[in-house]
């Protein structure tokens, strides 16, 4: 399902304000939004879940900006079912469902005129297969490939961390420009497969698709997704999420012996690009 933009929010919330004759709303406000995650079976509950899909007793209320606050015209006990939805591929304008978080549902207390605030915790389907690089040991998840100049290292400045005790860094300048570092596991997914990574970049990487059809070392390279920087315009350089949605790439006929890739090539004009990462998670079913 595709989310509704920031003008058809606004439509939304006109249309619903309105009251069926003489009846007066109640509101819930969309508050705190977390994911609870098992840290030794599915990683962190780093997340970036920027729209509700709302539900009252099971009847549609639309899709809500995190933080919202919406009119319900029901009184009483009501059940609220949430559905998180991300901007896939980092795309503000391509908003879906996220698969891989179950529903939330509560029950809350409403009034006339009186607001209830709900801060949702979601938490990840069971029987979901995840594959994890959280930095955390000495050695990598990765392989850097034949052709790199420089690799990927292991930092533990705490300034540089965003969870947990290490992230991943990878620098390239004019010296060493290039880099790519391959997963060491293969895949074999049947379904959706989504790659989450929270980053801090002034630099872009790109993200792509190795597949050895046979076994035998003949690959196909498939370049899929350039992932921008975080660098903003005063300089300063946050963490931020991204699911990268690779269920096209990884669910091509055919092929099971798939991996994927995070490279980076200095680009023209540029000096050097840094990039850290952490929380990286290869979720599918």
């Amino acid at each position: 399902m595709r989310s509704i933009t920031h003008s058809g929010f606004a439509v939304l919330s006109l249309l619903c304000s309105c009251t069926k004759g003489d009846k007066e709303a109640a509101y819930i406000q969309l508050g705190t939004v977390s994911v609870l995650a098992d840290p030794v079976t599915e990683g962190t509950g780093s997340q970036r879940i920027t729209d509700l899909w709302v539900f009252a007793d099971d009847e549609a209320l639309g899709v809500w900006e995190s933080g919202s606050r919406l009119p319900v015209l029901r009184e009483g006990d009501v059940t609220i079912k949430l559905i998180a939805g991300i901007p896939r591929n980092g795309m503000r304008d391509d908003r879906i469902q996220y698969p891989f978080y179950a529903t939330w549902s509560g029950t809350v207390d409403l009034a006339k005129g009186s607001t209830v605030r709900i801060d949702p915790a979601f938490s990840y389907f069971s029987g979901n297969t995840y594959w994890i690089e959280d930095f955390e040991d000495p050695g990598f998840k990765f392989t850097r490939s034949a052709g790199s100049d420089t690799t990927m290292v292991l930092v533990n400045d705490a300034a540089l961390v965003l969870t947990g005790n290490g992230s991943g860094l990878i620098h390239v300048d004019q010296d060493k420009p290039y880099v790519r570092m391959v997963s060491s596991d293969a895949f074999a997914p049947n379904g959706a497969v989504f790659l989450e990574i929270d980053r801090r970049s002034d630099h872009r990487f790109l993200i792509g698709g190795l597949m050895d059809p046979s076994g035998g070392g003949s690959t196909i390279d498939i370049p899929y997704l350039f992932v921008a920087p975080t660098l903003r315009d005063d300089g300063g350089m946050p963490w931020s999420k991204i699911y990268v949605d690779l269920s096209s790439l990884f669910n091509a006929p055919g092929i099971t012996n798939k991996r994927f890739y995070i490279e980076v090539q200095l680009v023209d004009g540029a000096t050097s690009g840094t990039i850290y990462l952490d929380d990286i998670k290869l979720v599918h079913r």
